[in-house]
């Protein structure tokens, strides 16, 4: 008997308990919330809105599952907004101190003071999720983990709590931090 299985013949998934996604039992609004939850949320095809709007239109007996789709498309353009926000303010600091940083001095009080607005807000946003909201709170993270931390690594003197920036938000395949920084 494998060191894995549990009981006769059942296999336990490690995974299993930790992240539920909302059981969404219309189709279309299953396919409409896979494809939100694939893409990138830097910036959201049209395609995918198009197909979300589309899909959210139409009546449904799945109130939940709409309801489910609807909070992951808020969150997607929200994060799309505030991933361009991140950019502008890298932008900033390499027009400050050059790509390779030959101009290096001390922030601008109006940088830090955007530094730390930026931080409160990506802190606040994480917390606003529920528990039954992981699978959200994780794409968040995914998707705004390296801009944050592409700004913490232009930046000396950031207070500790620049530390609570999840290396989860930077944990995936396509992101890891080493690749980032590679």
């Amino acid at each position: 008997m494998s060191p894995f299985s549990m009981g006769l013949g059942s296999m336990r998934f490690y995974s299993e308990d930790l992240t539920h996604v909302p059981n969404i039992k219309d189709p279309a609004l299953y396919n409409a919330f896979k494809d939100l939850m694939a893409v990138s949320w830097s910036e959201l095809p049209d395609s995918v809105v198009s197909d979300v709007k589309n899909v959210l239109s139409k009546n449904t007996d799945d109130k939940a599952g709409k309801e489910a789709v609807e909070n992951v498309f808020r969150a997607a353009e929200a994060i799309e907004e505030f991933g361009g926000i991140l950019v502008s303010l890298k932008l900033e600091f390499d027009d400050s101190i050059g790509l390779s940083g030959e101009d290096v001095k001390p922030l601008p009080d109006h940088i830090k003071n955007a530094l730390c607005t930026t931080f409160d807000r990506y802190s606040t946003y994480l917390n606003s999720f529920g528990p039954d909201e992981n699978y959200l709170r994780k794409k968040v993270e995914t998707e705004l983990g390296a801009k944050m931390i592409h700004l913490k690594m232009r930046c000396s003197g950031l207070g500790a709590e620049w530390g609570k920036v999840t290396v989860l938000g930077t944990s995936g395949l396509a992101g890891s931090y080493v690749e980032q920084r590679a």
